[in-house]
Order: C-alpha cells, then sequence, then structure tokens
C-alpha cells in the first residue's frame, strides 16, 4: 500500500509493542457492538500517544507497567509484561520499576507484579539464576565505623577475600564473581571513596588515600591477612598493599591494571577529566563502555554493558574526578621488586586502557608473580568470567593457604 490511515499506522504501533498475535486475536474478534471501540483504541492509544516524539518505547512500556500496578490492572500489567520482556526490555529496568511500585503503589501490589513477571520469566526461559537470602550466601551491607565511610558488602564462610573495583564502577561489578567464591570464602567487596554508597570527601585523592582505605577496611573487619582482588584502579589500590601494609595479605590479584603511565597517556587523563567537568560523565560513558569490552561482547551481552555503563553514569562526578587524578598519577612500579606476597597478575588480551605490556611489566618486578591473560578487554570478569575464576581459584588454592 502506498497510503494509510490513522488505524493502519496505528495498527503498526501496536504490533511493535504487543506483537502479532495479540493484535490479530483484538482485530479478528470484534463485532458491530466492539468494532468503532476498537478503532477508536488502535487510532488514539497506539497512534496519537504511543507515537509521540517525547519518549522512547522502553521508558512508555515502564510507565505502563508503574501504571497498571498502581490500578491493580492485572491482566494489562500481564500483557504489557509479556511483551516487554520479548521486546527486549533489560530485565534490570523492569525489576526497578517494580522496586519503584513497592513504595509508591504498596507492598502487596509489588508482590503481586514481581509473581506475575517471574511467572512470565519462568515461561519465556529468562528466569535468572537463584539467589537465596540464607546466611553464608546472602549479601550483608555495612559501612565502615571509619572515616570516610565506606560501603562493604560481606557474603560466604571460609579463607578471607576482599574485592575492590574499577574507577567509574562500584561494589555490584563483583556479584556474579563474589557469589560463585562465597561456598569456600568469605567475600567482602567495598566501594572505593567516591562511588556507590561511600563517603565522597573533597578531593584530589592520592593512591596513598585509596590504599590506606583498603588497609583500614581489612583492619575493621578483623579477618586478616587476606586475599585482595584488585580490577584496574582496584589493582592499582592491591599494588600499594602489597608495597606498604604486606602483613594484611596473604595473596593479591592485580588484574587489568597499571603500575606507571607514560606521558601521553597522563595527558590523556587530564582531557578525560576536563571533558567530565564540562559534560559529565555521560561525556565519558560511550567511549568508557567501549574500551571495558570487547565488540563481540558489547553485541552478544548489550543487558551486562547497559548495566555497567548506569553503573557508571550514576558515580558522583567528583568521586570519579577525584579517583581519576590518584589513578593518572599512579607510580608503583620502582617498588614492585621489595613485594614479597604471593601475586598473580591478569591481563586482557584485548586491554586498550591497561595493555598486556602494563601487566607484563608488574609481573616482571614483583618477585615470583605469576602472569595470565584471558580473551577480554579491560573487565575480564564479566568479559570470562569462568576463565577469570579458575586463574584466581588455582592461585588461592596453589599459592595463599585455599
Amino acid at each position: 500500500m502506498d497510503r494509510q490511515d490513522d488505524f493502519e499506522r496505528g495498527v503498526m504501533n501496536r504490533r511493535a509493542v504487543l506483537g502479532d498475535e495479540w493484535v490479530d486475536q483484538s482485530l479478528s474478534g470484534t463485532t458491530q457492538f466492539n468494532a468503532d471501540f476498537q478503532d477508536l483504541v488502535t487510532r488514539h492509544a497506539w497512534l496519537d500517544i504511543w507515537g509521540r516524539p517525547g519518549l522512547d518505547v522502553v521508558t512508555r512500556r515502564l510507565l505502563v507497567l508503574g501504571m497498571t500496578m498502581a490500578a491493580a490492572r492485572w491482566e494489562e500489567f500481564e500483557l504489557h509484561c509479556k511483551a516487554s520482556v520479548r521486546g527486549g526490555v533489560p530485565l534490570e529496568k523492569i525489576r526497578e520499576t517494580l522496586m519503584q511500585g513497592a513504595i509508591y503503589c504498596g507492598v502487596p501490589a509489588a508482590n503481586t507484579a514481581f509473581k506475575i513477571t517471574t511467572k512470565i520469566l519462568r515461561e519465556e526461559g529468562k528466569l535468572p539464576p537463584a539467589a537465596p537470602l540464607t546466611a553464608g550466601v546472602r549479601a550483608a551491607i555495612h559501612h565502615t565505623f571509619s572515616a570516610p565511610q565506606l560501603r562493604v558488602a560481606v557474603q560466604g564462610r571460609g579463607t578471607p577475600v576482599v574485592l575492590s573495583h574499577a574507577l567509574g564502577a562500584d561494589l555490584h561489578l563483583w556479584d556474579d564473581f563474589a557469589a560463585a567464591l562465597a561456598p569456600h570464602h568469605e567475600v567482602l567487596r567495598y566501594d572505593h571513596r567516591g562511588h556507590g554508597g561511600s563517603a565522597v570527601p573533597a578531593g584530589p585523592y592520592s593512591q596513598d588515600d585509596l590504599v590506606d582505605d583498603a588497609a583500614r577496611l581489612i583492619r575493621e573487619w578483623g579477618r586478616g591477612p587476606v586475599v585482595f582482588i584488585g580490577i584496574s584502579m582496584g589493582g592499582m589500590v592491591a599494588q600499594g598493599l602489597a608495597v606498604k601494609h604486606p602483613e594484611l595479605l596473604r595473596g593479591v590479584v592485580i588484574a587489568h591494571s597499571s603500575a606507571r603511565y607514560p606521558d601521553e597517556v597522563r595527558a590523556m587523563w587530564s582531557q578525560r577529566i576536563a571533558a567530565i567537568e564540562q559534560g559529565g560523565l555521560a561525556a565519558i560513558a560511550d567511549a568508557t563502555m567501549e574500551r571495558w569490552f570487547t565488540p563481540g561482547l558489547r553485541a552478544v551481552q548489550p543487558e551486562a554493558v547497559e548495566r555497567t555503563r548506569q553503573t557508571l553514569l550514576r558515580c558522583p562526578p567528583a568521586g570519579y574526578i577525584a579517583c581519576g587524578r590518584a589513578v593518572a598519577a599512579v607510580d608503583w612500579l620502582d617498588r614492585l621488586a621489595t613485594v614479597k606476597t604471593p601475586a598473580l597478575v591478569i591481563a586482557g588480551a584485548h586491554d586498550a586502557g591497561a595493555p598486556p605490556a602494563m601487566s607484563e611489566a608488574i609481573a616482571s618486578r614483583i618477585p615470583g608473580a605469576e602472569l595470565r591473560t584471558v580473551d577480554a578487554a579491560h573487565i575480564g570478569v564479566i568479559e570470562q568470567p569462568r576463565a577469570f575464576l579458575d586463574a584466581v581459584r588455582a592461585f588461592i588454592d596453589g599459592r595463599c593457604g585455599g
């Protein structure tokens, strides 16, 4: 057809949102009694409203879920929820909509909405893995008593392990990894100062500030010596701990990190910080995801990438900038020869942020250090979780007393 009327345009939107099966059933089942109503709904709801340019389709889908939840319109909620799941709306966005509804619509409404959504996810084969809230499995959330306060999560039983995240991430970067370690290790992960649920003291910060934060955290926990696993900025903290506080460690894992930047890279950090000061973290979000993940990972796991991107966007800009200045000034390289702590260095074969040569330089300076390379860019714990986990487990079992 070379010309469509408003009804046909509305049908196109309706099919795009709800799917052909439901629309065909609605339109073919009309009678002289309700045909005008279906025509009204198709033209005014699906063209005039769903066709408006002010909101993207995902936002409109989530608004409908929230409103049908508030009104207890459960038949419509189920219809739109199933269409949202099938339409590729990230499960995290659906979950957060229902969580918001628990406050503004009430817990009973949220309970019903979660039950319906769980049933849909099970039917669609998209139900996430179990995450029991039982002792030893559930992550308990605390804050340090010492200042600046740091948010921590603790779970599991066994050899104590501390996880330290990358610049612009938070402790949730380690969710799956911590759960995998928890059956045999007591795992603590924390938000760096200026990140997540931790305090944001006035910057700039230094490497010594970040290292001292980690040291007081371990002492306050009272479970040392620990295996300290750091990625990117967290790997710099791992190096600093090994240099300054070896008594707190039984081993360190330094992943996707650097011990010193050349002048041209430090200049790049200055440009990045200037971009954030002018345009906020949105100015660097896309480029950061391109550095952190390979094109292949970004294509097959868009939800994981978007979840990481949203975490970056939620990071307080002042905290990112203050930590960014500490990262740019990192300079542990000449002191690594004094390290006596067992060390594992993990490199990403496709890492542009911390190229393999940087990991090789770190491993070559630390006596007896092991070097492992994973087929990933900058965040191997997400891109190659099995290889990352296997390398860490072998190191802990073989070099750190299990």
